[in-house]
């Protein structure tokens, strides 16, 4: 057989954008052909952009669709190259739509797929929106027998339909697989792993073409490949790198160079690249060219004002250090430090006066209905939570005032034990890291330091501390971060019981311990319920985790 030119289009589209979309799909097509492509793949509903959630069953959302697909369609007139493009399609016996697969030739659909298996756990809820098809698809092309699929028909372990052994018993000889497969840190490990063992059990060469981006709160990586029916890699698109890639097969070629796995995949640069790109694509897909955030001199706000930068350029971003009565000289130091080295604009507005004028109303007040008042010194949690949410309504009213998005600085492990405030820290736009554990705050603020020295040792150092009264550490309140951060991954992202948890912490945390961790996870629901989008990272975020609020169920 001959060669064969793929064109990878490792695609970065915007939900509902049709016009965009279009305009980039009909480009690359152009480009491909250029080259020589015989055929150009685009990603899982590459024209729509995904997810789209309760767009899928709007009427004129699809007709948008259908009549955009019709203008692609029109441009392959004259062209030799094959399209494989990812589209909702309207269904003829429900009101859901169809998450659906065209490949165009020559001015004409040749022939649609339609999604089998629809995942319903984690991150995805496709069943209530889109209805699932009943048919597997080969596609006779240039001597071969072309099997299609879309994203989830290659995770089968779950499911009694298995398509790809639908497929290999309908004789295909090559499968392609359109994706939108979401990120999180060893993601890339567990789709070789799945696409090679394929590969060799069904015997025949997978290509698997990825969306990149950032959508809401879920990051797209990319990384397109191409396996060979003996389950090497042939070909690795790079993550999150929206691009057209080029790979040439030759499928008489015995023995070739396999590419190995990108030393970065899983590490703390994977993440923050992740992160850079989740902050700039939920940017400037909503409409914010600039960003703000409070600089507490810690090392949360410190990681995120050079995540923002990273993303956006130092002009767009905007620190506001906010000291109390509380907040060490130090703090204050670091945080202008930091906006000098990140080139940020920094600005002071104090909370003190803003504080001792509430304090001092509400203890008049009480006095005045007979109540009684905490001693003069005495600094109570609702007196700590108020001067977050002083902090808070400065920053949104920047962010009202000035069109910035507010960023949020809160990590997993606060958010997990409820170490935080309503209103207060928790206020803002997009919660950046709200799904990094307090343990890889500090190894990817040490990654971006390794790139060029922008974070204080001084912030790397210190106790982690909210400052909110007299010589407060966060060790007050909860435990070493290295012994809460692994109860917490057990707990949360493998769903281990209380005792599987005592059993793999043996020596290095108590029962009771454990026990007073989870806890604290269970009855803060209602305060992870009301923060703003959290970029997704691990393998279970919160969006992922239902749980719910009216709970008296103790794990």
């Amino acid at each position: 057989m001959k060669p064969l030119r793929f064109a990878l289009a490792q695609m970065n589209p915007t939900v509902g954008d049709y016009s965009a979309n279009t305009r980039k799909i009909i480009s690359w097509i152009a480009a491909a052909e250029k080259k020589k492509a015989d055929i150009i793949i685009f990603p899982e509903l590459a024209l729509t952009g995904y997810p789209m959630w309760d767009l899928a069953n709007k009427k004129r959302f699809i007709e948008e669709s259908l009549r955009h697909l019709a203008r692609i369609v029109e441009s392959t007139r004259g062209k030799k190259i094959a399209v494989v493009l990812g589209f909702v399609d309207k269904s003829a016996k429900s009101e859901r739509s169809r998450n659906s697969l065209a490949w165009i030739e020559r001015g004409k659909i040749r022939f649609k797929y339609v999604k089998r298996l629809l995942p319903t756990y984690d991150v995805f809820l496709e069943d209530i929106f889109f209805e699932p098809g009943q048919e597997t698809v080969v596609i006779p092309w240039k001597g071969r027998r072309v099997g299609v699929t879309i994203c989830e028909d290659i995770w089968d372990k779950r499911y009694k339909e298995k398509p790809l052994a639908e497929l290999r018993r309908k004789k295909a000889d090559m499968v392609l697989n359109i994706s939108a497969s979401p990120y999180y840190r060893g993601v890339a490990e567990v789709r070789d792993r799945l696409i090679k063992r394929h590969a060799i059990h069904y015997n025949f060469p997978i290509c698997y073409v990825n969306q990149i981006g950032g959508q809401d709160d879920l990051i797209f990586d990319g990384r397109s490949l191409f396996v060979d029916q003996h389950g090497r890699v042939l070909f690795r698109a790079p993550a999150f790198a929206e691009n057209l890639f080029y790979f040439d097969w030759k499928p008489s070629l015995k023995s070739p160079y396999e590419v190995a796995m990108p030393a970065a995949a899983g590490s703390p640069r994977e993440v923050y690249e992740a992160l850079v790109l989740g902050v700039r694509d939920y940017c400037l897909k909503n409409g914010f060219k600039k960003v703000v955030l409070g600089l507490s001199g810690g090392i949360d706000s410190a990681l995120v004002a050079a995540l923002a930068v990273d993303a956006l350029g130092p002009k767009a971003v905007l620190g506001v250090t906010m000291p109390s009565h509380f907040s060490s000289r130090g703090s204050w130091e670091d945080s202008e430090e930091l906006a000098r080295r990140l080139k940020i604009e920094c600005r002071v507005h104090p909370i003190k006066r803003k504080f001792e004028f509430m304090v001092k109303a509400y203890r008049g007040h009480k006095k005045k209905e007979g109540k009684s008042v905490p001693e003069p010194g005495q600094v109570t949690l609702a007196m700590e939570n108020l001067q977050a949410r002083l902090r808070g309504l400065e920053l949104m009213y920047l962010s009202n005032d000035e069109c910035r998005l507010l960023l949020t600085t809160g990590n997993k492990s606060e958010l997990a034990t409820g170490y935080c405030t309503l209103y207060g820290d928790m206020a803002g736009g997009l919660a950046v890291i709200g799904d990094v554990y307090k343990t890889d705050v500090y190894r990817l603020a040490w990654y971006r330091n390794s790139q060029g020295e922008v974070i204080p040792e001084s912030i790397l150092t210190k106790a982690p501390s909210a400052e909110l009264r007299p010589n407060q550490k966060d060790e007050d309140s909860l435990p070493p971060y290295e012994v809460l951060d692994e109860i917490l991954y057990f707990y949360i992202e493998k769903n281990l019981s209380r005792e599987d948890i005592v059993k793999k912490m043996k020596g290095r945390a108590s029962a009771a311990l454990i026990q007073t961790v989870i806890h604290k996870v269970d009855h803060n629901e209602y305060k992870r319920r009301q923060t703003p989008p959290i970029l997704r990272v691990t393998e279970k975020a919160w969006f992922g985790r239902r749980m719910p609020i009216t709970n008296r169920f103790e794990s």
